[in-house]
C-alpha cells in the first residue's frame, strides 16, 4: 500500500489507478462516489487543483480477508501555504486479482477549507 499512497502524494495519477480495478467505486469523504477509472481520474484531478499539495502518514492497519482499513493524518499543503492535518480512516476492498474494487475515504476535510482552520490542526 506505500506504493499506491507514494503515487497519492506524488500527484502520479496513473501510478495510482494502477491499484485500482477497471470498474472500481471511489469515495472521498462525503462527496458521491464515482465508478470507473475515468471518472475516478478525473475527481482526483479535480481534487489535486484544489490543494497544493498532501502527505499521508500511516499510523494503523488491519487486514482481515479481502479488506484493509488504514489509518493516517493527513497533511494537506493549500494555495495559501498552510498546510492542515486531518485524520483519516481508509476501507479497501480487493477484487480476486488483488486489485481495489472498493475504496473508500472516511476524511472530513472541512478543516482543509475553512478559512482559519483550527490551530490544532495546522502543522507547525
Amino acid at each position: 500500500m506505500k506504493k499506491m499512497f507514494d503515487c497519492i502524494d506524488s500527484q502520479d495519477l496513473d501510478g495510482f489507478l494502477e491499484h485500482l480495478a477497471d470498474d472500481a467505486v471511489f469515495r472521498f469523504g462525503n462527496w458521491p462516489s464515482m465508478k470507473g477509472k475515468e471518472a475516478i481520474r478525473a475527481g482526483t484531478l479535480g481534487f489535486y487543483s484544489q490543494i497544493q499539495s498532501l502527505r499521508h502518514e500511516m499510523t494503523g492497519e488491519w487486514i482481515t480477508g479481502n479488506v484493509t482499513i488504514i489509518e493516517f493524518d493527513s497533511f494537506y499543503k493549500r494555495h495559501d501555504g498552510v498546510i492542515v492535518n486531518v485524520p483519516c480512516c481508509v476501507v479497501l476492498r480487493f477484487n480476486a486479482e488483488r486489485l481495489i474494487e472498493d475504496y473508500r475515504i472516511n476524511i472530513n476535510l472541512g478543516p482543509v477549507f475553512a478559512e482559519t482552520p483550527e490551530p490544532h490542526l495546522v502543522a507547525a
